[in-house]
């Protein structure tokens, strides 16, 4: 890219999630028109016809995720093969700030219930985080010596960057060098690895209101003021969870020709099995190999 462009949201997605973006890119565009330059969408084969369909809701750059750690011990992992690889293009929002002034990343199991361009204020910090529910320790399976597990965790379903964050290119080398060094013992891996950058580079997140930016739909008492309401754990929208609003857009996406939401097959669960059966018979290999 050129020059910087102001503002970026950001969503991490394989592509049977396609939808699910759509649904909140027409909350932006209907409660917050102007408030970003594009929305950045990290995946992993979204086909040509949905792109071309996300494209007509907001401007969108697609960036087809290239994972950067190959190797079976980290691929099979607890952490990988929980969350899968797309939970870890949150990392990527940093080295996003050499093309954006403001970086936005969200889940893409929310509704947007009001404009939030707020989130791209100004901050001296240069970060913006929500507090987890968990301490760092909580994030973890295990303990991990060099850090404070006792520090309020921190949660990434919705943060910020911002390009006087200084240090972020740094940041971005050492999320992915300390998820090749634990991946053994992140529970709530990314969340884990932003714990251990915010302590490692003192950083002072300015804190977002989970209140107000993330209850779940089913609170009576904050999702009804919410600005933001996640679905987060299960169901979601899509599979148990109604939400009239939610079904209206999710209308209006296949009105336009986007692909719908596909359960998955049991076929398609026996090759997900079989496949992590070949990657853990890769990483026997890969240890026979490291001892010999």
């Amino acid at each position: 890219m050129d020059a910087k462009k102001n503002n970026a949201i950001v969503f991490g997605l394989t592509a049977d999630h396609v939808f699910a973006v759509a649904c909140v890119m027409m909350d932006l565009k209907r409660l917050s028109p102007g408030m970003v330059d594009e929305v950045v969408i990290i995946h992993d084969g979204i086909g040509k016809n949905d792109q071309k369909i996300l494209g007509t809701i907001l401007p969108t750059r697609f960036i087809l995720y290239d994972f950067p750690l190959k190797s079976a011990r980290v691929l099979n992992s607890r952490s990988v093969r929980q969350f899968s690889k797309m939970v870890f293009t949150k990392f990527e929002c940093l080295r996003l700030l050499d093309d954006y002034k403001n970086v936005m990343w969200s889940d893409y199991d929310v509704i947007v219930q009001v404009d939030i361009s707020e989130l791209f204020s100004h901050c001296e910090e240069g970060i913006k985080f929500m507090p987890g529910e968990n301490s760092v320790r909580g994030q973890l399976h295990e303990s991990v010596s060099e850090y404070d597990m006792e520090a309020v965790g921190i949660g990434a379903g919705l943060f910020v960057f911002q390009d006087h964050l200084k240090k972020h290119k740094e940041m971005y080398q050492f999320c992915y060098a300390e998820l090749d060094k634990y991946a053994e013992l992140l529970y709530m891996p990314e969340q884990a690895i932003f714990d251990f950058m915010v302590q490692r580079f003192s950083l002072q997140p300015v804190l977002i209101d989970s209140k107000v930016f993330s209850p779940h739909p089913s609170d009576p008492v904050l999702a009804p003021k919410a600005k933001i309401i996640h679905a987060y754990g299960q169901p979601k929208f899509w599979n148990g969870l109604h939400n009239e609003h939610w079904q209206k857009n999710y209308q209006n996406w296949l009105n336009l020709g986007g692909g719908k939401y596909e359960e998955k097959s049991a076929m398609d669960r026996v090759i997900t099995k079989f496949k992590s059966i070949l990657l853990r018979f890769r990483c026997a290999i890969e240890k026979f190999e490291e001892k010999a």
